[in-house]
Formats: structure tokens, sequence, C-alpha cells
């Protein structure tokens, strides 16, 4: 509701609402990233400052040193003229230096005398960190560094947090050291913080005001253009959206007017059908709706709408669900790998009036053929490629039809990519419910939501599907002498193994503990039979990897065909089972096809 009461507001008020909102942005990204950066420059900037102050008065050891060395003055002398020149230094309105030697004596503090000479190594601040102690393992272990403690500032007696930086003066084992207190810091930070805002408020009242008459400016001529349309939605009977509104503009805006009526009936389909597939309760059922409306509405006949996987490195047929690799379009190459196709690839429409031979996987062996192919581009990547094919124009005005065609197609494709992203959203979060989480194998709540379209297709297209009920023999033993995960990783190589041993359309199900369901489509029959030997061979030549060893581990297979055995797949579904526990009567690692004789009252 709040996206339809945005819709119905001045555009005043939305050019209003877009520059409150970039306010809000900028003010968000000055509060949250640029004052946090800037604040941090500056307590480096402070440190680094304490640093250099420091290592300034760190040099005056070097000139005192130098006449010990000339042989000018004792060290003692030199020391005491040293200490004394370095207590008379100051920097900022609190900050100071001291010295204490390498023994934790302190040499001199203009803060404190009363500590002269003393050993302050069993000193700590109010947090009980001997920060003295601290000052000299610093030094020591890297020659400087930087130290926080509590200490109070001149003239008072509560300790404040303080940043001191620290350095060994190596001929006389001294350290010097200097800080800055944090508070002093953070007043700095705060008169920061009072000019960022006032910026920021500067620039809020700045940008309101622009978009106040960048809005009056916009909104003045369309206003003649509303006068014009109330004329036309007053007028006698007979007048319809064909009639031109007169207007005297010539800018952009009377551009638009002259259109307006042309666009309307169009614009309003496109919005009927985006607020239906809004509604829609999935994304097959959008791609169902978007293909009925290319092929029956715009009267494109030849249409396949492909996804791309969600791991990024296949793609499937999503509508029509399936057919034979030799009905297919393109090259079946590009379900096993999406990078194959141009459009996909490359995220651009690909036209093949322009090129021929513009995209290798197009089949097109006669040159017959003309193709059109669109990215589904939702979230910044291309989740979908639809493809449209149409015969080659044999003139002038077949060409300009089938381009209108594929531009009203192109519409359609425009105002379904934000619904699309939606329900791929959605479809992605509703997938996780329907797979196994051990096998990452669908689950029977799949079957149950996906078997009617299942049927209905193949049905439509009058091909048959294949029931394979697998069952993994003395299963039990596996959980009993091994362990419960030794036997997970049984089911899941088994799931793997069955996975490799069909195509990928096809579809494998968790049914149960160690049953398996596999469902083949679009099969000839007979074919049921070969696929499930092929699984057993497979899991029968496989050597399971566990925690103690390898297992060898074989499989029983029941089978039955839809519609040949019955009308129901459900009831497929139950006649495999069937047949798969005659295999396990007779012996187990065989394959049996369902026959009517299995079939007794009792199991109805």
């Amino acid at each position: 509701m709040s996206g339809l009461r945005f819709k119905k507001w001045p555009i005043i008020m939305k050019i209003m609402a877009i520059s409150a909102i970039s306010i809000a942005f900028i003010s968000g990204l000055n509060l949250f990233y640029f004052v946090p950066l800037i604040e941090s420059r500056v307590v480096d900037a402070r440190q680094n400052e304490i640093r250099n102050l420091v290592s300034m008065a760190h040099d005056i050891f070097d000139e005192y040193e130098a006449d010990v060395r000339k042989s000018q003055v004792t060290r003692g002398d030199a020391q005491t003229r040293a200490a004394a020149r370095i207590k008379q230094l100051r920097f900022g309105e609190n900050n100071y230096f001291w010295i204490n030697d390498s023994n934790y004596r302190m040499v001199m503090h203009p803060t404190r005398p009363d500590l002269d000479g003393l050993d302050q190594s069993g000193f700590k601040d109010p947090t009980g960190k001997f920060i003295f102690k601290e000052f000299v393992d610093a030094s020591r272990r890297d020659g400087s560094g930087f130290i926080e403690y509590l200490w109070p500032k001149p003239g008072t007696t509560l300790p404040v947090k303080k940043i001191a930086f620290v350095k060994l003066y190596e001929p006389w084992g001294w350290v010097i050291g200097g800080g800055v207190y944090v508070d002093d810091i953070e007043k700095d930070l705060r008169q920061l913080r009072i000019i960022l805002m006032t910026g920021t408020a500067i620039f809020a009242v700045v940008t309101l005001s622009v978009a106040w008459i960048i809005g009056i400016n916009i909104t003045r001529p369309l206003h003649e253009v509303m006068q014009g349309l109330e004329e036309v939605a007053e007028g006698q009977t007979g007048v319809t959206l064909a009639k031109r509104i007169e207007i005297t503009a010539t800018d952009e805006i009377g551009l638009l007017t002259s259109k307006f009526n042309e666009l309307m009936e169009s614009l309003h389909r496109l919005s009927v059908f985006k607020k239906v597939i809004e509604e829609d309760a999935s994304l097959e059922q959008v791609y169902m709706r978007l293909h009925w409306v290319f092929t029956e509405t715009i009267g494109i006949a030849d249409c396949v709408i492909y996804e791309i996987s969600a791991s990024g490195g296949g793609m499937r047929q999503a509508y029509p669900v399936t057919i034979h690799d030799e009905e297919l379009f393109c090259n079946p190459e590009i379900l096993s790998d999406c990078e194959l196709c141009k459009a996909k690839r490359t995220g651009h429409i690909i036209d093949s009036t322009t090129f021929p031979s513009v995209c290798t996987m197009f089949q097109n062996p006669d040159g017959s053929r003309i193709h059109y192919c669109f990215p589904i581009i939702v979230g910044g990547g291309t989740t979908g490629v639809i493809l449209f094919r149409a015969p080659r124009p044999a003139s002038l005005e077949q060409a300009r039809q089938t381009r209108a065609k594929i531009g009203k197609a192109e519409h359609y494709i425009n105002e379904s990519l934000s619904v699309i992203e939606t329900k791929r959203l959605m479809g992605n979060l509703r997938e996780s419910s329907l797979r196994d989480p051990l096998t990452g194998l669908h689950n029977r709540r799949y079957l149950q939501e996906h078997m009617d379209n299942l049927v209905a297709s193949m049905t439509r297209r009058k091909k048959s599907i294949g029931v394979i009920m697998c069952d993994i023999d003395y299963f039990k033993q596996v959980n009993d002498v091994h362990g419960h995960h030794a036997g997970d990783l049984v089911l899941k190589e088994t799931a793997t193994r069955i996975g490799k041993s069909i195509r990928e359309t096809d579809v494998v199900i968790r049914f149960g503990g160690e049953e398996f369901l596999v469902i083949l489509l679009d099969i000839n029959g007979g074919e049921s039979l070969e696929v499930a030997e092929k699984i057993r061979r497979n899991i029968e030549g496989t050597r399971f990897k566990v925690s103690d060893g390898t297992l060898e581990k074989t499989i029983s297979l029941g089978i039955s065909e839809f519609p040949d055995d019955s009308g129901t797949l459900w009831e497929c579904i139950k006649f495999a089972d069937v047949a798969l526990y005659r295999a396990k009567d007779q012996g187990r690692n065989q394959s049996v096809r369902f026959i009517w004789e299995m079939w007794s009252e009792s199991q109805v």
C-alpha cells in the first residue's frame, strides 16, 4: 500500500522525497563512515605528533652525549642538564615529558617531583597496570611504543585516560616519554563533529531548496499537459485514446505528450500483466505466463525460457518444461555449460538478423530461421535467457512485423524483471524446504508439489515417465556395525552415484530412510529398465569410504512406467515399490520391472 501511495504523490513531493533520501544517505555516510574515519585519522595524527615530539626530545640526549664524548662535561653533568632542559618543555595545555631509567627509577617528572629518584617498579594506576614496568618493557622490546593508562592531569588528583609514547636512550639507559590525555582528543573530535553536522545541515537546506526549484520548473509545464488530458477525458462520445492533445510546447514534455495516446493502451496492458504475475505463486507460473503472452498475445510461435542454475555452471529449460535434445533450439551443450550461451555470457541481446551466425550454439542448419535472445538480468547477474525463433523474413515488411513483435515482447520482459527477481529469491528459500538436508536431493514434498505439472507436461507431449524405486541392501547393518556417521556417508555417496547415472533433466528424490525414487522424464517404453541396471551396476562397483575402511554395497530396484502401467503417477510409484520388494525377495542386487502378476488384492 505504501508503494501505491507513493505513486500517487505529486512529482514535486517525489523529488523532495528523493532529495530527503539523498540527504539521509549522505548524513548516514558522514555519521557512520566519514566521521569514524576522520576520528581515527585525528587519533592517529595525535599519536604521530606525540611520537615526533618524544623523538625530538630524545634527540636532546644526543647533544649532551656529544659533549661527554668531547670530554667537555661529565656524563652526570650532561644527564642533569638534559633532564633540566626537558623538564621545562611543554606541548599543549596539559602535556609534558618525563624520564625514568631502565631500572624503573624516576629520573625526572615535572608535575610529580615527589617521585624523582624513587623506584617505580611497584607503581600501579587505578586499573592495576604497572605502568613504569610497561614503559621499560616496551622500550626494551621494540625501542619505543605506545602505552595506555590512567594518570591525573596537572593540578588535579582524578586519574583520566592517557596515551603515552616512550622511547629508550640506550647510552644512558633512560626512557623518555610524553603523552596526551584522551579527553583532550575528544574535545577536538567534538568540534569536528559540530563542523560536520553544520556542513550537513547547510547541504540539506541547499539540496532541498534546489530540489524545490527543479520540481516547480518541471511541474509547471506538466500542469499544462494535464489540462489537455482533462479536455480529452471530458470530451464528447467518439473521443478515443488515439486523439492527439494539442500543446504548444516543443521540448521533451511536448514530445512525451504526443506519444502518450499511442502508448496508453500498451502501458495499461503491461501494468495489468505485472500485477497479475506479482500475484502468481511461483517463478514457474511467471515463466508460464510470459510464454503464453509471447505465443498467444504477441504471436511469436517459437519461444523457450532458460533458467541459469544457482551454481552458475549449467542452465535448464524452464518453460516448456522439457523436450528432447533434437527438438532444442540450441546446442544441448549449453545445458551443462551456460557460458557457451552468448546471451548469458555477454549479458546483452543477441540478434541474428544483424549477423546470421552471431551465436554458434543456435541450431539452424538450413539457415531458414532467425533468433533473438534476451538475457534476464536481475540483481546484477544473468539468471535466465529468453529465446525467440522466427522464420527468416522474406521482405522488409515481414522483417518490420517480426521486429515489432520482438519489441513488444521486450517490454513484457523488462516489466517482469523485478518480479522475477523477487520470485527467484522466494523460490530459493522455498527450494531449501524441498531438499533433503543430508543428500541435497529433493524430498517427498517436492514430489507432491510438482507431480501434477510433470504429469501434465508429459501427457500433453505424449511422452512416458519412468519410475524407479531404489533401496540399499542391508543398509541397517551399516549403522549397526559402523555407526550412523558411516550410514550417512553411504547415503550421500549413493545419492551422488544415482545422480551420475541419469540425465540432468531427470529427478532423484530421497523417498525414505535408505529409499530413493528416480523419475525419468521423456522416455520411450522400456528405457527405465536400462537406466535401473546402470544405477545398479554403478552402486555395485562403488567402494564406499568410511572411517574404518571401505564398504561394498548393492542396491535393489523396482521399475514401473507412466502411463503404460497406470494412469496416475502415484499408483506407478506404488507399483515400483511392489517390484522393489519382489527384487528383495528374489535375492537383492537386481532390477525388477513391475508386471500385473505381482499385484494382489491385499496390496490395494
